[in-house]
């Protein structure tokens, strides 16, 4: 695959991104006219305020978690989805996190409100702890599931969803 050339803003951000936050950028990339930059996790609040009041990035409209199970040194990949409704950019942040026993990352929540809800969901699915979050529980699973249900060592079972019409005959847990 080859990698598309950056655009004149892109190349701005990048940057201004690699003289605010140094060494902590340790690459980029681009995919369909998207720009794909990558950090240390340790300034993913840092670098939030950043985008947000002096890169003009107003809006995080996702943040995306993905299992790497194979590679324990960076074993959660985060990528924070920014947006510029003023220049019309965006732009893919993606930083990794070690596999331990309570990954976690520093929220983003206080920067954006809209992280709220997101990372609740990649907390949810993944496990991935986001420190100072304010309410940071489960919002799609059961409270009592053990596990994380996106995480590539979760048990593949099937269990047949129990409602009112079915109450008194439960499904089987099919494995």
């Amino acid at each position: 695959m080859e990698q598309a050339e950056l655009t004149s803003q892109q190349q701005e951000l990048l940057q201004a991104l690699t003289d605010r936050f140094g060494d902590k950028v340790s690459g980029h990339g681009s995919f369909a006219g998207q720009m794909s930059v990558y950090i240390s996790s340790d300034i993913i609040l840092d670098l939030a305020r950043f985008m947000k009041e002096d890169a003009d990035f107003t809006l995080l409209s996702d943040i995306c978690g993905v299992d790497w199970i194979d590679c324990p040194e960076m074993r959660f990949e985060l990528v924070y989805n920014f947006y510029s409704i003023n220049k019309n950019q965006r732009v893919l942040i993606r930083t990794t996190i070690p596999d331990s026993e309570k990954p976690s990352i520093p929220s983003v929540q206080s920067v954006f409100s809209g992280a709220d809800w997101l990372e609740r969901e990649v907390y949810d699915m993944l496990g991935v702890e986001f420190e100072g979050h304010p309410d940071l529980r489960r919002i799609i699973t059961a409270e009592d599931l053990e596990g994380w249900p996106h995480r590539k060592d979760f048990p593949l079972t099937y269990e047949a969803p129990q409602f009112s019409h079915n109450k008194d005959n439960p499904p089987e847990l099919i494995k």
